[in-house]
């Protein structure tokens, strides 16, 4: 709930490290709805149990029931 950043590394061979910013879900959904946004669609997307994992950084279907992805949708309102 801490909004936060670090320089952190996704790939091993990377050259420089990336920004990480953590926000909670709210801080995002609530600046569209401030802009006039509506959310129409949403979706968790989760690896089925019988996913291969790649790696021991993989996600594979260790974690079947904690989606990596949620995908929402916002569409501008149109005001009359």
């Amino acid at each position: 709930m801490t909004h936060s950043y670090t320089k952190g590394v996704a790939l091993r061979s990377q050259p420089k490290p990336q920004m990480y910013f953590e926000r909670p879900l709210q801080y995002y959904l609530n600046l569209g709805f401030q802009n006039g946004f509506v959310l129409d669609g949403f979706e968790e997307c989760a690896f089925p149990p019988d996913h291969p994992q790649t790696s021991t950084l993989g996600w594979g279907g260790k974690f079947s029931e904690i989606p990596p992805v949620l995908v929402g949708r916002f569409r501008k309102i149109q005001v009359s």
